[in-house]
This record gives C-alpha cells, sequence and structure tokens, in this order.
C-alpha cells in the first residue's frame, strides 16, 4: 500500500472513532441530564386490602402528623324531618354608639380604635369627642359598621360605631300545617360545623318570605361560623322515631366532594376511607349505624393529612362521589 493511501486511511479511522466518542460522551451526558431533572417521588403509602384502599402509616409518619384515634361509643338519634330557615337581625340587639357634641374624635390614651368584625366587652373604653365624657362599649357585641375614624371631625349625632350581640342568632323556620305544633326544641344544622340547639321564642311576626308558610323563631344556644343576618340554615325536628348507632366525633369528620367521610382503623397502622351520613346530628357530632360500631377506632387528629396522602398517590375518576 502507498504511503498516502495508508496515511489517508489512518485519518479516516481517526475521525470515525472522533465521532463515535463525542457521540457517546453526548449521549451520557443527556441520561445524567435526565436523571438529574427526574421528578423525586416519594413512596405510596397506599395499599389495597379486601377491595378497598388503605392509608398505611408506620408509627413514625403517624407520630409525626401528630395522628391520634378515639373508639366509637353507642349513641341513640331521635329519627325528623328537616325545614328551611334563616338567620334574621335583631334591631333590640343592635346598638349605635353616636358622638354626643360636635368636635375630634380621639381614642384613649394607649388605646385603639376598633375595627369591623372585631369583638369588644361591654363597659370597654373606646375614646372621646372633643371635651365630653368619654365614651364607652354599651354592650358585648361585634363591630357591624364603623362611621368615622381617630383625628375626624364629627357632628353631634354622627354615627361613630355600630355592634351586634350575634352571640345567639335567631333564626326563623317555615313551619308546614303538617309539621304540626311547633316543637319546643330544634336541632339547627350550618352549612359547615357541628349541629346547633335552639330554643322556641314564638311565632314570627310575618310569613316566611320564600315558601309563604307560618314562621317561627328559634334561638340557638351558641353561634357558628357565617351566623349573619341572611344566612340560611336547615332545621332539623324530632318525629320519635330513634336509630341505634355510634357517635362519629366532630373531629373525625372530613369534607371530599360534598359529602362527610372518616378514616377508620382496619388494623395498626393502616386506616380506610369510609362515609359518614349526616342525616342524624347530634350534640358533638353524627349518629351512624352499620358498617360503624362500637369498639370501631376511627381518626381524629390527622385526618385532613391521610386524605391528602390518599390522593396524592393516585388519580380519582369520580366513582366516590356516588358511593
Amino acid at each position: 500500500m502507498r504511503p498516502r493511501a495508508l496515511i489517508v486511511l489512518l485519518v479516516l479511522v481517526a475521525a470515525v472513532a472522533g465521532v463515535l466518542m463525542l457521540r457517546s460522551a453526548s449521549d451520557n451526558e443527556q441520561e445524567e441530564k435526565a436523571e438529574e431533572e427526574a421528578p423525586i417521588v416519594a413512596p405510596s403509602r397506599i395499599a389495597e386490602r379486601e377491595n378497598e384502599p388503605r392509608v398505611v402509616l408506620d408509627s413514625a409518619e403517624a407520630s409525626r402528623i401528630g395522628l391520634t384515634t378515639a373508639a366509637l361509643a353507642p349513641a341513640t338519634a331521635q329519627g325528623g324531618r328537616r325545614l328551611p330557615g334563616q338567620v334574621i337581625p335583631e334591631p333590640e340587639r343592635t346598638v349605635t354608639v353616636r358622638a354626643p357634641v360636635a368636635g375630634r374624635l380621639t381614642v384613649t390614651r394607649g388605646g385603639r380604635w376598633p375595627s369591623l368584625g372585631e369583638r369588644l366587652e361591654a363597659g370597654a373604653p373606646l375614646g372621646h369627642v372633643s371635651d365630653a365624657q368619654p365614651l364607652r362599649v354599651p354592650i358585648a357585641g361585634v363591630i357591624t359598621a364603623v362611621g368615622a375614624r381617630p383625628g375626624e371631625i364629627v357632628e353631634a349625632g354622627q354615627t361613630l360605631l355600630e355592634l351586634a350581640d350575634n352571640s345567639h342568632p335567631v333564626v326563623r323556620v317555615a313551619w308546614p300545617a303538617d309539621a304540626g305544633r311547633p316543637a319546643t326544641r330544634i336541632m339547627l344544622l350550618p352549612a359547615s360545623g357541628p349541629a346547633v340547639e335552639a330554643a322556641l321564642i314564638g311565632p314570627a311576626p310575618e310569613a316566611d318570605p320564600l315558601t309563604r308558610q307560618p314562621a317561627y323563631l328559634y334561638r340557638s344556644r351558641a353561634r357558628w361560623a357565617g351566623a349573619v343576618p341572611g344566612t340560611p340554615v336547615t332545621a332539623s325536628l324530632r318525629d320519635g322515631a330513634k336509630l341505634e348507632g355510634v357517635l362519629i366525633p366532630d373531629a373525625a369528620v372530613v369534607q371530599w366532594e360534598g359529602l362527610a367521610w372518616a378514616y377508620l382503623r382496619r388494623s395498626p397502622g393502616e386506616y380506610a376511607r369510609v362515609r359518614v351520613p349526616t342525616g342524624q346530628p347530634a350534640p358533638g357530632g353524627w349518629v351512624v349505624g352499620p358498617p360503624l360500631a362500637a369498639g370501631d377506632s376511627v381518626v381524629v387528629t390527622g385526618v385532613q393529612e391521610l386524605l391528602s396522602e390518599e390522593f396524592r398517590a393516585r388519580v380519582t375518576v369520580g366513582e366516590e362521589s356516588g358511593e
């Protein structure tokens, strides 16, 4: 072979080897980059047991989220029907603080002017206008309107604050003729939160504006979140029938897709999501029947964490809402 041909052949062999080495290095670099960019997926804590998904936690993970359980106790609920109700305003429990004289509004030394939605105690100092007597909170309640701010010049009689005592809201309940005589006590079912007992005040001065049926007024024993005038609420009447079951505490219930659920401990470290019917409210929770039974344990702390863990691990197709 001629020297020139040999040299050309060697050059070609070196070029091909170089291309192959560069491609190999590029492929390795791309693989390493893909590995670095790949998301880190936490191991699933969902296991299929007896045709149901269960959240499986070891003792360390349960301790981390503060998971606790409670044993279900036997309970009895009265059956009944539902009636529509609405929280109504109470003018006699609403007070307006007005400026006694014209002048500059100032706050009490070391104090501050209350803000909308703030709750005040009766007798708390507010401030004064000019050199008039100091202003004080006339009743315990929540600020529903602010008419002036410190430093402003106000007129005599001008509204400074409005307060409403909404600690025991009054609800107007539409009462159909077939419901019989008004019950002395009913259970109110807010859109969220536990049931609240209410006592009869008497007949409402006007019919229910929606149903045009006679209505009765009930005063609740406690306030619930969102209980402001105009808020709808359902009233539950007892009819004498009884449901034997167990009491599911409020703390054990989590909302998902408009339904109530609880996590039942099937075995140590394994928790299954079960439906909680909310048709039988009771103080502190709901009374439900089988398959839940006395002695079963449900999660009362860490419920939301279990729900998040369950749906982090799988994509739902919507079958739960029809269960």
